[in-house]
């Protein structure tokens, strides 16, 4: 009872209880010599401390499980290696590869059922996707999905529909939204409220990269009121952001004082969510040196997030346009670097759209070229946001060159987007440029 109480408190994502009932329930199996059982319940253990943050704990109490249940292996060996390799997945280490592998390798030898294989399916496709491959790691959750609605378990078809959501956003934000949405259908069936809350900031997500932060922000409201997530704190981390984006800087600074778990998590997700409000709340306040550090912060992160994930494609442009802003050529050669250390298959359109936006702002080669050619990527590849942005600083140049007309063409356009979005800092740097405008 004491084993079944720690797994409803996960699902609560009341992870300490979690911790103190899976302790009292090993407490039992050991005083009983049940040596496997007690690893068992040390190893749910492990799993609630890995998602709390507390990363070196959870790898303590997991890598012990796995010693005591390697000895004749089953399928609860099975689930701790899994657990361990998606720690290991999320925290970047390179025993990531050979973990996730391994743990689904043993699966499939024992003829675990579907449910199972689904779950180590969705670890193995966390690997591939936060090593930013994607259409690997698009298969593996599809045959996952596949595999838990078989065994007609809603937690595993909504953990591989909401992983693949994130994984198409890049290219394909409606197809992400519309499996976001499916997988939170599933998984308000089962109180798993972490997860849910993680398809729901993934419909979100999709929503701002299609350019509707209203139905964005509506999703968000409704995740709160309705879906009792107003406690998660990476649900407050997107409201905060969606704040910021808007111009809202003292309800983004509400949601940042109110954290708690992350700011002590050891979670590399974790803290670039962190990050990402903070980097656009400073934005916000018009405090692009702040603004730079928070968002460098999040790339700090990209070996291990990924540089194609939603915390890095989003700080990267903000991060190049302060350090433009803020005269630091210095820095933006540095992200341009960084950006082409990277294959171009392993870079978001957006990425490779911003890029060469930044290159144009430098006036490298031939400017009027490069600014069209940036736009006009932005305009196919990008988000309407960042559009907006390029739209003005391709008017900057146009006034500069003496093109009013163009200029006023690029100007209004902004403009439309920004009040589209509802974003007031949009809405001022087109105001701003738009008396300089000559006929």
């Amino acid at each position: 009872m004491w084993e079944r109480a720690a797994q409803a408190a996960l699902a609560d994502a009341s992870y300490p209880v979690a911790v103190q009932y899976a302790e009292h329930a090993r407490g039992h199996y050991l005083r009983r010599g049940q040596d496997r059982a007690a690893a068992r319940v040390q190893a749910l253990a492990g799993r609630a401390l890995s998602t709390w943050g507390r990363h070196a704990d959870a790898r303590e109490q997991l890598t012990a499980a796995v010693e005591v249940l390697r000895e004749g292996p089953d399928t609860d060996t099975v689930s701790a290696m899994n657990r361990l390799a998606s720690l290991e997945v999320f925290a970047g280490s390179p025993d990531a590869d050979r973990l996730s592998a391994e743990s689904l390798t043993l699966g499939q030898a024992l003829n675990a059922g579907p449910g199972l294989l689904a779950e180590l399916l969705v670890t193995r496709g966390l690997f591939h996707l936060l090593a930013e491959r994607r259409p690997q790691a698009i298969s593996y959750f599809r045959e996952s999905a596949r595999l838990a609605a078989q065994a007609g378990d809603n937690f595993r078809v909504g953990r591989a529909l909401l992983n693949l959501a994130d994984t198409l956003m890049p290219g394909d934000p409606a197809a992400a939204a519309d499996a976001a949405r499916t997988a939170a259908g599933h998984l308000r069936r089962t109180g798993e409220r972490r997860h849910l809350a993680a398809a729901l900031m993934n419909v979100a997500e999709a929503l701002l990269q299609i350019g509707d932060w209203d139905a964005a922000e509506a999703e968000l409201t409704q995740a709160v009121d309705s879906d009792a997530v107003a406690d998660m704190e990476d649900v407050s981390c997107e409201r905060g952001w969606l704040a910021a984006l808007r111009g809202d800087a003292g309800t983004a600074e509400a949601m940042r004082t109110a954290l708690r778990i992350f700011r002590s998590s050891e979670d590399p997700q974790d803290q670039s969510l962190t990050s990402l409000l903070e980097a656009f709340a400073a934005a916000a306040r018009r405090q692009p040196a702040d603004a730079l550090r928070h968002a460098r912060a999040i790339l700090a992160h990209s070996g291990t997030i990924g540089i194609s994930s939603v915390a890095s494609r989003w700080a990267w442009p903000l991060a190049a346009r302060c350090a433009y802003e803020l005269g630091d050529t210095a820095a933006v050669r540095e992200l341009l670097d960084l950006l082409d250390s990277y294959q171009p298959g392993h870079l978001a359109p957006m990425l490779r759209a911003e890029r060469d936006l930044a290159r144009a702002r430098l006036r490298d080669g031939d400017a009027a070229e490069a600014f069209a050619a940036a736009v006009k990527s932005l305009r196919e590849q990008s988000t309407p946001y960042h559009l907006a942005h390029g739209l003005l600083d391709h008017a900057e140049y146009l006034l500069a060159s003496g093109d009013g007309p163009a200029a006023a063409a690029a100007i209004d356009e902004a403009r439309d987007l920004a009040a589209r979005l509802r974003c007031q800092p949009l809405l001022d740097r087109a105001l701003q440029d738009s008396p300089r405008v000559t006929s």
